[in-house]
Order: structure tokens, then C-alpha cells, then sequence
């Protein structure tokens, strides 16, 4: 195997294996074994008889052939048969670029150019060059570097003649694709002579290619961690920011829980005590009990009403109805009662749009929008515009007052659970719309705070 590798190009890795093993395994069989003596590693019927009774394959008569030294026998038999795999793997195997590369620098090495390093005496022609070059460094590239090199010599033609100092410029030029070594390879074997064919320099430069696309895959491989890493920077910036919101939102709801049980403790332990009060004192302590024992049932109302939605333990009730009769009853359980007046136009609604849902959820929702819009809308006059639109799969209510826009840098959080819009204006603790999204998202719909100009909009969708 190895002689071959030195005189034959043919001859392969596959093939110098193969004939290695094959040797190694007949020199163990026909010698090393049976020089122990019968039946210490092999019994005394197989050298006798052969294994499975078969003559022609004793270790000592290995084909027949008996009567030699055992020593000339292994060492025949061995040769031959390394020879033979060796001979038989290279033809069935097909080189790669790089054993041909290998191969070339010791089959014919006598043949090769005393010159090829310093590239002098170059026999290399320039259309090889042309092809080889433009398969490592691409047709443009290849065509500007051969022609300014023409230029430079004056001539009129796209290819210059291959002088050393032409070659060297090739060379440095591969060398930033494939590398110095394999580019002064290259160059050496074209310069050298015929030991290297074109076709296989093609090979190598088909190779180097591949690599090069390998590379480009990897890079951008990479920019997709890097987008991936900035995703995970951002998710990170906003999971700190809910975090901070959490903080807040907890010292909100202890703040909220400890106001109403602080006036409810207070004013039953005077109505306890107070025993010469009057009876309009006592009506008076009383309602004031009243209403903060409604406050307190209303935020622990939320705040269950909040986990069952997150939970998806919630029961909906579809039924019938119009969306205008949905609407018409939030805008009246909105405006009993409430603190501060607001405008409403309902002269966009269809009164035809029929819906099919759960209509006590949706009107919550409803409620919660125009109540937000009644608390924060810092208009002189405030509105609130209600309309709708209807396509074929989903019914758009869109509800939109003339305050001011809520920042952007607060648009992600609208709808987080620990967020509150704005926290010095009205009371609350940022579970409203945050129930809005977990009710929209159980009906199948959805819910989202749309950029205007001149005001807030939120978008309801519901399926038709």
C-alpha cells in the first residue's frame, strides 16, 4: 500500500486501509497464530483440516499451496493479498481533493518544476488560472483582478501573461478565501506541470466553495442568535419592568385592602360604643361602613374574577343580542353614579349587529373602557366615541376619547396585570384591563390599544 501511494495517483485512503488490514489479517492468520503451536490459540483439527473442514484454507497450505517455509508462505500470502486490497478499495473509492492534492506531491515528484516556489519558468496558462480563480474568488472579482493586471502589462486582451509577479498576485488574493497553503498548492501544481490536471484543481476549488457557503450558513447562523439574543434582552427589559410594576402593584393592593378594613374597623368600634350618639350620626358611620365594605368586596371581586379568567376555570354563557343593547347597558351602569360626566357618541353604532356570546363578559368589558375614559380623560370636554365595524368573521368596536395618548414607552404594559395607566389619577389597581384581555381572549377574540392621533383608541374584536 505504501509503494503504491508513492507511484500510483489512483490509489486512495479507502483503498490503502483496506490493503493494510487485509495484509495485517493474513500475517496474523498463516503466521503469528499458529507459530503458538496446536491447539494453544488455534486447535489442532483447523490446522489440520482447515476451518470447517475446508483443506485449502490452513494457515500453513493457505490455497493449496504447501510445502514452502511458513515464514515464505505468510510473507507471499500477505504481499499479495495487501496488494490485491489495495488495488481493488482505490478502484472502488473515489479520491478526495485533498489526497489528490497530497498524491500529486509524491507521484512524479522528479517531473515537478526545481522553480514552481518562486514562480519562475511558469508553464501555467491563463485560462487555467482564469477558471481556477474564478471559482475561488467569483467570476467579477476574478474578471477586474486578470483585467487590471492586462492593463498593466499593455496588452488589450483580458488575460495577461502568468509572470511571477502575476502569479504572486493571484496567490494572495486565493489566500483570503482558501489560505495561503492551499492557495500556494494550487498555484504550485499548475506551474509545476501536468502532475495535477486542471479538473482536479477544479475539484479542490469546488471544495474551497462549498466552505466558503459553509461559512456564509455559520455567519448567518449567527445573526440569528444575535437577533435571538436582543429578543432575549428585550423580554428581560420588560420582565424588570412588570417586575417593578409588581412591586407597585403590591403596595397598591396592601394600600387598597388596608384603607377600607382601617374605616370599617374605626367606625364599627364607635357605632359600638358610642352609645349616646345620634341617629343621624349612626346613619351616617353606617353607610360609611357601607361603602367601603362595596369597595373592598369590589377589588377582591377583581382580583378572583382575574385568577379564574388566567386560570381558564371560567363558564361562558353565550346567548343572543345586539350590540347596541351590550352597549347601551354599560354606558348606563357607567354614568349611575359616576363622579365625573363625560360625552358619548354612539351615532357609529349599527343597530343591527346581532352578536352571539357571552353578553354579561362583553359588557364588562365595555363598562371597564368607558369607565377608564371617564377617570383619565384630562379634555376640558371630555368625549368618548363608540362605533363599529362588521366583516364577514369579526366585529370591530372601536372606542375612542379625546385625552391625551397614553405614552408609548407604557403601550407594551397596557394590558399586564401589575400596570396602571397613569398612577396619580383616579383609584384602582391596574387589574381592569388586564380582565379585559383574559375575557376578550376566552371569547375567541382579542383587544388592543391602537396609536391616534389626538386622543386613545382601543379596538375590541369579536367573532361574528
Amino acid at each position: 500500500a505504501m509503494i503504491g501511494g508513492i507511484f500510483w495517483r489512483g490509489g486512495t485512503r479507502v483503498g490503502a486501509l483496506t490493503g493494510l488490514l487485509v495484509g495485517f489479517a493474513i500475517w496474523i492468520y498463516t503466521s503469528l497464530l499458529p507459530s503458538f503451536g496446536p491447539d494453544v490459540v488455534l486447535r489442532s483439527t483447523l490446522l489440520e483440516q482447515g476451518p470447517f473442514g475446508i483443506g485449502w484454507l490452513r494457515p500453513q497450505a493457505l490455497f493449496g499451496i504447501k510445502g514452502i517455509d511458513p515464514t515464505v508462505h505468510a510473507v507471499l500470502w500477505s504481499l499479495l493479498l495487501n496488494t490485491s486490497g489495495f488495488i481493488l478499495g482505490s478502484l472502488i473509492s473515489f479520491p478526495k481533493p485533498l489526497e489528490r492534492l497530497q498524491g500529486a506531491q509524491f507521484v512524479n515528484v522528479f517531473a515537478h518544476s526545481g522553480h514552481a516556489h518562486g514562480w519562475s519558468g511558469s508553464a501555467a496558462q491563463s485560462e487555467d488560472l482564469m477558471v481556477m480563480a474564478q471559482r475561488i474568488l467569483g467570476g467579477p472579482e476574478a474578471q477586474k483582478l486578470f483585467r487590471r493586471e492586462a492593463q498593466n502589462q499593455g496588452h488589450d486582451r483580458y488575460l495577461p501573461e502568468p509572470t511571477p509577479d502575476f502569479l504572486q498576485r493571484v496567490e494572495r488574493e486565493m489566500s483570503a478565501s482558501v489560505g495561503a497553503a492551499t492557495a500556494h498548492a494550487m498555484i504550485s501544481q499548475l506551474v509545476g506541470g501536468a502532475s495535477v490536471s486542471v479538473q482536479d484543481l477544479m475539484a479542490v476549488a469546488d471544495e474551497s466553495a462549498q466552505m466558503l457557503e459553509y461559512s456564509n450558513q455559520l455567519e448567518a447562523k449567527s445573526s440569528e442568535l444575535l437577533d435571538t439574543a436582543r429578543q432575549l434582552r428585550d423580554v428581560n427589559a420588560k420582565l424588570t419592568q412588570i417586575s417593578v410594576q409588581k412591586d407597585a402593584f403590591l403596595s397598591q393592593i396592601s394600600h387598597e385592602l388596608r384603607t377600607p378594613m382601617t374605616s370599617i374597623r374605626s367606625f364599627s368600634e364607635i357605632l359600638r360604643d358610642g352609645n349616646e350618639l345620634k341617629p343621624t350620626e349612626q346613619t351616617k358611620y353606617a353607610s360609611i361602613i357601607h361603602v367601603e365594605a362595596i369597595r373592598l368586596t369590589r377589588l377582591l371581586d377583581d382580583l378572583l374574577d382575574l385568577s379564574v379568567l388566567e386560570n381558564g376555570q371560567v363558564s361562558l354563557n353565550s346567548a343572543r343580542g345586539t350590540l347596541a343593547d351590550v352597549i347601551g347597558h354599560a354606558v348606563t351602569t357607567t354614568q349611575a353614579g359616576a363622579a365625573k360626566s363625560i360625552k358619548i357618541d354612539m351615532s357609529g353604532l349599527d343597530p343591527e349587529i346581532e352578536l352571539h356570546t357571552d353578553l354579561d363578559r362583553l359588557a364588562q368589558v365595555f363598562i371597564n373602557l368607558i369607565s377608564n375614559a371617564q377617570k383619565y380623560c384630562k379634555s376640558s370636554e371630555p368625549e368618548l366615541s363608540i362605533s363599529a365595524l362588521k366583516t364577514e368573521n369579526v366585529i370591530c368596536v372601536f372606542f375612542t376619547d379625546n385625552g391625551l395618548p397614553i405614552p408609548i414607552e407604557t403601550h407594551a404594559l397596557i394590558f399586564e396585570k401589575f400596570s396602571r395607566i397613569n398612577d396619580q389619577d383616579g383609584s384602582g389597581a391596574g387589574l381592569g384591563l388586564a380582565i379585559c384581555r383574559e375575557i376578550m381572549v376566552r371569547l375567541g377574540g382579542g383587544i388592543d390599544y391602537v396609536t391616534f392621533e389626538g386622543g386613545n383608541r382601543f379596538e375590541v374584536r369579536i367573532p361574528n
